[in-house]
């Protein structure tokens, strides 16, 4: 049931075309053009896993990237098909439901490793795995002091089969001539040489990938059997450099009521804005409880009757007060308020929304809450 205007269009035509833009620039790495993985955790960062994953699926994606073993059998319960990488690990208790749903771990832990090997031989398959290194993130996958170590300890699991090797970038991102560039780069050698190391103890693994959506655009040599993009597929580009891309989320509302108050009245709590001449107040029915940020109160511009309109007050939990008095229109309940996307030749992006907001574009497309229904084809 959806009675409230509030909602997140998802437009599957600009994420199939931002899939077309990663295709072409993995193409430019060395060799045969890699596979390509979406990433799809946090509900395709807010956009709705399972109708993305659809409609990746039907234009052909090689893997879907899940953190969580439950997001990895919400696919599969709607019925998707193409590999499911879990990207955290199965941690205590997933390896049987890895195991049973069909889908890929990432390993990089040696109790994973057992529960693992337990579970596939239980099942009486063997379970394939992606081995993850650590080279610089500090957060998940074997330190390469205890690389050597780690591979000694698999050889004992003979339900185990190494399918895939990886490693994650911390500063993929950072420009050409920084310190993070070049970070990125000695991280691709110490990838490097934990691989040599693997080979040395008789794995051959067929998919090799590190790169982010960052390091697709800007490190082609090290693109490698596959590319992992997320919020390239989304349409924010991670860095300078990036081709063009289509936005896939528009979150849009109507207004509540207007309201005509005086100059010198308060608006919100803690009475953070008062009018400084007679003015035309909309109240959307849209708060931090819908994942529209608190931070965004002064600061942000919402668009209502082509006009970028700021946001003014505390943004309240249900509830954030725009400034309409300069649309030509009297604006009235009812009309469209478009908090993220385009109306008329005005937008307003995710970019300009995390920078108002003091975060980054990731935070705020996966902060849109389930109370905004993702609508689309």
């Amino acid at each position: 049931m959806r009675i409230r205007p509030t909602a997140a269009h998802v437009d599957v035509e600009a994420l199939r075309h931002n899939l077309g833009v990663a295709r072409a620039l993995a193409s430019r790495g060395t060799g045969a053009a890699p596979a390509v993985l979406a990433a799809v955790k946090g509900d395709a960062y807010g956009h709705g896993a399972v109708r993305c994953a659809r409609a990746l699926e039907a234009a052909g994606v090689d893997w879907f990237g899940v953190a969580l073993v439950e997001e990895g059998a919400q696919l599969r319960d709607a019925g998707v098909k193409t590999p499911v990488l879990c990207l955290g690990g199965v941690g205590r208790f997933g390896a049987e439901e890895v195991v049973r749903r069909g889908m890929v771990p990432v390993l990089y832990d040696e109790g994973d490793a057992e529960r693992l090997d337990t579970a596939a031989r239980s099942a009486g398959v063997r379970q394939r795995v992606h081995l993850k290194v650590d080279t610089g993130m500090g957060r998940l996958g074997v330190a390469l002091p205890h690389w050597g170590r780690f591979l000694d300890r698999l050889a004992s699991f003979g339900h185990l089969e190494v399918e895939g090797f990886m490693t994650h970038f911390a500063t993929a991102d950072a420009p050409p001539d920084s310190t993070g560039f070049a970070f990125t780069l000695e991280q691709g050698r110490r990838y490097a040489e934990a691989l040599r190391k693997l080979r040395h103890h008789g794995y051959a693994p067929r998919l090799l990938h590190t790169c982010n959506s960052g390091a697709l655009v800007q490190h082609a040599a090290l693109h490698l059997d596959m590319v992992r993009p997320g919020i390239l597929l989304y349409g924010a580009a991670p860095c300078a450099g990036c081709p063009p891309l289509k936005p896939v989320l528009k979150v849009v509302t109507q207004v509540l009521v207007a309201r005509d108050l005086p100059a010198r009245a308060s608006v919100s709590y803690n009475r953070s804005f008062t009018t400084s001449r007679p003015s035309r107040i909309a109240t959307l029915p849209v708060g931090y409880a819908d994942g529209y940020p608190r931070s965004l109160g002064n600061v942000a511009q919402v668009l209502i009757g082509g006009r970028r309109c700021p946001v003014v007050g505390v943004v309240c939990m249900d509830l954030c007060m725009v400034d309409v008095t300069d649309v030509p229109l009297p604006v009235e309940a009812g009309d469209e308020a478009v908090l993220l996307g385009c109306q008329g030749d005005q937008c307003v992006t995710v970019e300009e929304i995390a920078a108002w907001a003091g975060t980054i574009p990731y935070e705020i497309l996966c902060g849109f809450s389930e109370r905004v229904p993702r609508v689309g084809a």
